[in-house]
């Protein structure tokens, strides 16, 4: 049952953190992804200055998936797990690499809180009036992806060095 209440309030925070923002609707943790919009958006919540969210075109999935995957890695210290040909080329993006992903921005930033009057003066006009505090969830969004590595070893190997709080994946899942 906490496995379920961190899955939920994984996608809860997702979609706090983003609503407001033009053209993205976090309604499940594949297609919402897939434009790369609500990556951009995740970001912009905490660090409007890394990118120019209204300059972002919606059709552009390779650019916008790309600029976020760069700006997580590069500012933020979230290592892409997720390719941005991929995410152009299929319809439906992998959940498992998308649940793991997001997990990584919420241990990173679900507990920071964005400054409200920071963002708000950054966010574009038609967002000024809604600040989304991030949701503290009862258990952490990583236990999550624990359970989905569960599902057997051959979901381990998939990411043998995977950097969860135990080392390796192989060692994180065993804990």
């Amino acid at each position: 049952m906490g496995e379920k209440r961190g899955m939920k309030g994984l996608e809860t925070w997702c979609k706090r953190v983003t609503s407001g923002y033009p053209g993205v609707k976090v309604e499940n943790m594949t297609t919402s992804w897939r434009d790369g919009l609500a990556f951009c958006a995740l970001i912009h919540h905490f660090r409007p200055d890394l990118l120019d969210f209204a300059s972002l075109d919606k059709d552009d999935i390779y650019r916008n998936n790309t600029l976020a995957f760069r700006l997580a890695d590069q500012y933020l210290g979230i290592p892409a797990l997720l390719d941005a040909e991929d995410m152009v080329e299929y319809a439906v993006p992998d959940r498992l690499s998308i649940l793991t992903y997001l997990a990584q921005f919420y241990q990173t930033l679900g507990h920071q809180g964005s400054s409200p009057a920071r963002a708000v003066a950054k966010r574009p006009a038609s967002l000024s009036d809604r600040s989304a505090p991030p949701l503290d969830v009862d258990s952490p969004p990583t236990k999550v992806v624990k359970v989905l590595f569960l599902g057997g070893p051959q979901i381990v190997e998939v990411w043998p060095s995977f950097p969860g709080p135990g080392g390796t994946a192989v060692q994180w899942w065993r804990d």
